[in-house]
């Protein structure tokens, strides 16, 4: 009896024990499938934010070849325009000169004639009469050649091509999108800090004077219309500034929570600030390579923008180079 006790208790304890580690079985099931669930969910995710930015970037390829487009079609019209110039100065030239050629064939026809009539009435047998009719048929055969008036046929090419590039550039400006546009500092938003200059396109801080070529720091872009004024260090796109700054040396995007600095790029002389309205972003590029630097997503903003230009302070005579404001020109 004490045996069978014993063995009683044995199975009551490990039935004990593995229904315990059954349960953490049960419960090491659920925690996998919820991770698989997880995973699952990422994944889908995963796949849609590929499949987003395959989008995007296919949007983006027919942004630009609509753009080529109109570039294209601009300059086919303008290469027609030149083409037609070109052949209706040709159409008249040559017509000129081929009714020049055309009197001076008939001239030659008439002198071969007055030929042919002589050669006949010289192989014609002597007589008295013959005697006469040469002396008549040589008054009537007094036939000169009158050479036309010249003709310049000379053509220059800078007539029509010239400088042809330049020209285009020129006829491009009104198409452009978007268009450029001239630009100018406003002392009423001037910090009392700084100083413009009496045509307003360069600034200096206190006592010193967009192109930023020679200064050791900046910070440019485009701000709202009711940023706060002062002190503009920490102030990012949180606070309604989208600009890039340097300092030490390099480019940072000041963007939120915390700065974005633009890695291998050495610091350009000027800057180029693309605003879109329509995309609700501002891009910025360096203006004599014409290559990107970074681009701001602004989302929408409801109130008027500005641009923005901080020349920082003089540095101990280290920065006081200006910051100016270049006017694109063709």
């Amino acid at each position: 009896m004490h045996t069978n006790h014993m063995k009683d208790t044995n199975n009551n304890f490990n039935n004990s024990l593995l229904g315990a580690q059954k349960e953490k079985l049960i419960q090491a099931i659920k925690k996998i499938k919820h991770e698989i669930d997880e995973c699952y969910e990422a994944e889908r995710d995963a796949f849609v934010d590929a499949l987003e930015v395959e989008n995007r970037f296919e949007e983006i390829e027919r942004e630009i070849q609509a753009e080529f487009q109109n570039l294209h079609r601009f300059l086919y019209e303008e290469e027609e325009t030149d083409l037609e110039r070109l052949r209706k100065e040709r159409d008249k030239r040559v017509k000129i000169l081929k009714e020049r050629e055309k009197k001076i064939a008939m001239q030659s026809r008439d002198l071969e004639k007055a030929i042919e009539t002589l050669n006949c009435k010289l192989r014609e047998d002597d007589s008295p009469k013959l005697l006469k009719e040469i002396k008549e048929l040589l008054k009537r055969c007094e036939v000169n050649f009158i050479r036309p008036p010249p003709i310049d046929s000379e053509i220059l090419s800078g007539q029509f091509v010239g400088p042809i590039q330049y020209r285009i550039w020129k006829h491009m400006k009104a198409s452009l999108y978007p268009n450029i546009s001239t630009l100018t500092f406003d002392p009423e938003t001037a910090h009392p800090l700084l100083t413009l200059s009496a045509e307003r396109t360069s600034v200096i801080f206190d006592e010193d004077k967009v192109e930023v070529k020679g200064k050791t720091s900046w910070r440019v872009g485009v701000a709202r219309a009711d940023i706060p004024r002062g002190e503009m260090d920490s102030s990012s796109t949180l606070n309604g500034l989208w600009t890039l700054s340097l300092r030490h040396g390099s480019i940072t995007a000041c963007t939120h929570p915390k700065p974005t600095k633009l890695v291998s790029y050495t610091p350009p002389t000027r800057i180029g600030i693309f605003l879109d309205c329509d995309r609700e972003e501002v891009s910025f590029y360096n203006a004599v390579t014409m290559m990107p630097l970074f681009s701001f997503d602004m989302g929408a903003v409801l109130v008027p923008l500005y641009p923005f230009f901080n020349p920082c302070d003089t540095d101990d005579g280290k920065n006081c180079a200006p910051l100016t404001i270049f006017h694109p020109s063709f």
